[in-house]
């Protein structure tokens, strides 16, 4: 297994390299020092990065992670019976077929073609995605990633989609993906969140009471002390407990005085909280999302970039909770908003089937399943 050193894309992958362990296969996880702890509690072997400097600023790690778990999977790969990767790491495929090995690819946003990274580059503001807003700069990128790393195609969307395994996982339900009939049934494969039982710590909801509003915000939102403020103000004694998970950044000290329907931590368990919300406030990171769904709780999706924005839209058209911009938000625009999702009980009615399906997908379990299954069809032996 390799990745790239990013919560949002390796979270979810854990719990698989974790079954894959328990059914008494060998797994190797190739990915940045960071995540050494959390992969060898699954029981994989952890193998970091080859030539990969220990202190980089976020926009190094982007660089830097990629070639370097490259040229890892390069002088490694060739010992194992197969590659899995997430869809981040884009060389994945063309790596796998240098080193004469099946591919597995995960998605842990939607699964991915040309029409939903145009959809990304359109929506998802000043960040990774927009490199698709602009066909010439995406092309000569693409080039240079090409020479790089023995792509294919010297086009990254065409990499991805025509560049692909024959078995792809996306960590959601066919329902909740865009465009799903872009996507043949055969190859792409939708095996819900990864939801294997999680090692959270207890929570103390004895002070509050329903509903109760949780709120929690991915790395580019959570460190605006003026965001939090505005959360405060909007539900400054209100007939709500909110919960609100600051993250490493903001500090409580920062926040002012905080009233007594408001508890306020650095970090919360996630979905213990989710079980009990009646609400989530999110920035609608796609696992996050995937866990509210789990739970039944709509969501207000404020969205910061990179595919944020779509995945907000498309919990808006479903009915499933309301996207709401961050430039003109104000106190009221989300304590109205929160209101109006609270009291119309038609955004907890669509979540219900969603909810259903959610908890019937069965995620890593699965996913082990097929890949297993498709390694004997080759004839490679299982024991």
């Amino acid at each position: 297994m390799v990745n790239l050193p990013f919560s949002g894309h390796t979270t979810p992958t854990l719990g698989l390299a974790k079954v894959l362990v328990d059914l008494g296969h060998h797994v190797c996880y190739i990915n940045a020092s960071d995540w050494k702890e959390k992969i060898e509690k699954t029981g994989a072997v952890f193998l970091p990065y080859d030539n990969y400097p220990e202190t980089l600023s976020p926009s190094q790690k982007e660089i830097k992670s990629w070639f370097a778990a490259y040229q890892t999977v390069q002088r490694v790969g060739a010992d194992f019976d197969c590659l899995i990767y997430e869809m981040l790491f884009l060389p994945g495929k063309a790596l796998a077929d240098q080193l004469n090995i099946p591919a597995f690819r995960l998605f842990s946003t939607f699964t991915l073609n040309e029409k939903v990274l145009r959809d990304f580059g359109r929506t998802g503001g000043w960040y990774m995605t927009a490199i698709f807003r602009y066909p010439r700069l995406c092309r000569l990128l693409s080039k240079v990633i090409q020479k790089k790393f023995g792509l294919r195609y010297g086009d990254i969307s065409k990499e991805m989609v025509h560049n692909a395994p024959s078995l792809n996982f996306t960590y959601t339900i066919r329902d909740f993906q865009i465009y799903p009939d872009e996507f043949p049934a055969a190859h792409y494969k939708y095996v819900g969140p990864a939801m294997e039982d999680r090692a959270e710590q207890d929570f103390d909801f004895s002070q509050m009471t329903t509903p109760i509003i949780y709120i929690s915000l991915g790395t580019l939102l959570n460190t605006s002390a003026a965001f939090f403020r505005k959360c405060i103000d909007a539900f400054r004694d209100e007939s709500v407990s909110v919960i609100i998970s600051l993250g490493k950044t903001v500090k409580k000290e920062q926040l002012g005085e905080i009233p007594a329907n408001i508890f306020i931590y650095p970090f919360v368990p996630q979905l213990k909280i989710l079980k009990r919300a009646s609400l989530f406030i999110t920035h609608g990171g796609m696992n996050s999302v995937n866990e509210a769904l789990y739970y039944g709780t709509p969501m207000l999706v404020i969205p910061v970039g990179n595919d944020q924005p779509r995945v907000a839209q498309q919990i808006e058209d479903l009915h499933l909770g309301r996207y709401l911009k961050k430039k003109p938000l104000t106190p009221d625009i989300l304590k109205d908003n929160a209101k109006r999702v609270l009291q119309d009980m038609s955004y907890k009615e669509h979540i219900i089937p969603f909810q259903k399906k959610f908890q019937a997908a069965r995620g890593n379990a699965a996913i082990a399943e097929m890949i297993l299954d498709a390694l004997s069809q080759k004839g490679i032996p299982l024991t």
